[in-house]
Order: C-alpha cells, then sequence, then structure tokens
C-alpha cells in the first residue's frame, strides 16, 4: 500500500499516535518475523488478498533494518 487505508490501526491521529494501539500491537506480535499483514480494507468481495498492511509494513520494516535484516526484504 502507499497509503494507510481508513481502518488501519497504523494509521495516526491528529495527535501523531496510532489510532488503534491494541490492534496494531496484536499484528506486529503476530506477524514480525512470521509474515506479513493483509490490508483488509483494500480487500475485493472475493477477500482475495491483494496488498500488504502499510502500517505494518513499514512498522516491522523498521525492525529488521534495526537487526541488519532489511535487505532480504522486497
Amino acid at each position: 500500500m502507499k497509503n494507510y487505508c481508513k481502518t488501519c490501526p497504523f494509521k495516526p491521529n491528529k495527535k501523531g499516535q496510532w489510532q488503534d494501539v491494541k490492534l496494531a500491537n496484536d499484528v506486529i506480535a503476530r506477524t514480525l518475523l512470521q509474515a506479513h499483514q493483509i490490508c483488509h480494507g483494500t480487500e475485493g468481495e472475493d477477500r482475495k488478498p491483494t496488498h500488504r498492511c502499510k502500517g505494518a509494513f513499514e512498522h516491522n520494516l523498521e525492525i529488521y533494518k534495526r537487526m541488519g535484516l532489511d535487505d532480504l526484504v522486497e
């Protein structure tokens, strides 16, 4: 995703904080070093995954960079 979808828990609010901190942390715990989060806001009616979640991807990529693993991410 190039932008956050309207329901993204990682989308910053007016204070610059995540919209849904609990859900964002749940996604991080579930996906870090395991899988990518699919953006549910962009799925079609057939529920076919088409885009990675921008917020989860960018957060996890920062962790990968700090670990020196960012060259493994496409």
